[in-house]
Order: C-alpha cells, then structure tokens, then sequence
C-alpha cells in the first residue's frame, strides 16, 4: 500500500465496511452516498491488492486479510482522533457529545442519577449514553472507542488508565411485614430463610456471601437467581425472601422495604473507572471523566 495514494478519509471508510458489513450501511455511518462508497471500496481493493469485503447472500463478508485489519485500523485511528482532540479546546456549555459510559445495573442505577442531573446542568445539549457491561468485552469497546469509559470492579487491566471511585458493603433487605419482624438479623435466622442471589452472570446459585458462610462451616438456601441487581427488590417486596444487595441500591428502596445488616463482618467492594491511555489529555473525555468521580465520591 502507498501511503501516498491514500488519505485518512479512506481509512475511515475501510473502518466502517470492516464494522458494518455494508456498503450502505457503511455511506451512512461516514455521511457518503452509496455510489461514493462503492467507489472508496474498489480503491480500498487496488491499494491493498485484496477484495476485502465479499459477497455472501445480501452481506458482504471480511476477507483473511481484512480480519487482520480490524483491530490495528480501529487502534490508529482512534490514536489519531485522540491526536487531534488534545489541541482542541472543549466547552462544556456548547458541546454536543455524546459520552458513552459502561457499567452494570448497580452502577447505572446508583451514579446515573447524580451523572445526569450534574452533565444536564453543566452541559445541556451533551448526550449520556449508559451501556450494559459484559467482562468479557468491556475492555475491547474501550479500546475500539466505542465506550469512552467503563465503572469496573475487581478487574485488573494493565493497559487501562485508572481512578477510584466508590467503596461498597451489603446488607439484607426483606418485604414490609415479613414474619421474621424487624429486629438484628441471626445467623442461624439468616441461614434458616431462602433466598434471592442477583447472579450477573445468568442462572447461578451460589456467590460471595456462600463462600463466606462455607468459610465458617454453614450455608444458605438460594430459592431464586436473578440477573440484576434492581430485579431483586419487586421480587423480595411479593415475598418472604431475603436478598443481600449492595448497601446504595437497600437505601434507594428504604420506603418500601426493611433492611438489616448482615449477620457476619461484610464482603466489599470498590468501584474504579476505567479508560485508555489514548484518552487521557483529552478536554472532554477529562471532564467527563470528573463528572463520573465526582458522582461517586458524592455518594
């Protein structure tokens, strides 16, 4: 491949077929028409001396040597859009971005709140965009820019540039009414109930608070697994079931259910967030990034 021959916006086109598969799709993604997108693809072709995309029914399909692509083109480019973002200055008030955070249930749940109301006043026409975490990709869409940010817990990623953010304990929440009243909660009443486990996962039955409870030679009954943390109260609220959750998310429903503490020292966590080093001068990904800590520490 020339160099010369070539140009960034070509690069960019070559991103957007390798990611959508389309030639339409991809004219829409870079605001081109289709017959000019057409005409980048057969450029694309003659200058890396491979067809790139096939056709396979109405999609067309990356070639060996485009899936090599992918990854390095999506790298640079996001360096050079970092490049050119670091001498650009960013004003909040005016900004019309779109700040792309992941994180799970519990964190959308509990520094969303704050997150929003603190970017709607000091950045009214920027955009909020909250994505479903999944640990296995997380650190992927950070370095493929399409999340700015990520909140994380207990994960370890040399490459990822890092800020604490918030600390975390459990405690146990039941319905208004339940049979066993309102009083400290027993380890024997706590082994005793059934329980609610909130599995991220999908389907598990057992979690930190059985390995703790094995430690000291006992165990619980989990009766029902849910995938989310905010599933867990409308299902503890219609039944005798007890549920460890996350101290923030028990106080969120203070109003309508009990809460005890746990029966034994707590399990805790603590909340870091997490972004690429390509990021790091950047104005607006550093405002943003002081918003979503200065949410948490004001929690």
């Amino acid at each position: 491949m020339d160099i010369k021959q070539s140009d960034l916006g070509l690069l960019v086109s070559l991103n957007a077929l390798l990611e959508t598969q389309s030639v339409t799709e991809a004219a829409r993604a870079v605001n081109l028409s289709q017959p000019a997108m057409s005409a980048q693809l057969a450029r694309l072709r003659a200058l890396f001396g491979d067809p790139l995309l096939v056709a396979s029914g109405r999609r067309l399909v990356p070639t060996s040597r485009a899936e090599t692509l992918k990854a390095p083109l999506r790298q640079r480019l996001g360096d050079l859009d970092a490049l050119i973002k670091e001498g650009r200055a960013f004003d909040a008030g005016t900004t019309t971005a779109t700040f792309r955070l992941i994180g799970t249930d519990y964190v959308h749940g509990v520094v969303a709140p704050t997150l929003a109301r603190t970017m709607a006043k000091a950045a009214p026409t920027a955009r909020l965009a909250l994505l479903p975490f999944d640990p296995q990709t997380v650190w992927t869409a950070v370095e493929a820019d399409t999340a700015d940010a990520a909140l994380v817990t207990g994960m370890t990623i040399p490459d990822a540039k890092r800020r604490a953010g918030l600390d975390e304990d459990f405690v146990v929440i039941q319905r208004k009414g339940h049979p066993r009243g309102t009083g400290p909660l027993s380890l024997e009443a706590f082994c005793a109930a059934e329980h609610v486990l909130v599995s991220p996962e999908g389907g598990g039955f057992t979690g930190t608070i059985d390995r703790r409870l094995e430690a000291m030679g006992r165990k619980r009954r989990v009766a029902c697994s849910v995938p989310g943390f905010y599933l867990a109260p409308a299902l503890i609220a219609s039944s005798d079931y007890l549920c460890v959750l996350p101290r923030r998310i028990a106080m969120q429903h203070a109003a309508s259910l009990d809460w005890a503490e746990l029966p034994f020292p707590s399990p805790s966590f603590r909340v870091d967030l997490i972004w690429h080093p390509r990021r790091q001068h950047d104005p607006a990904h550093i405002w943003f990034r002081d918003r979503v800590v200065q949410a948490m520490k004001g929690l």
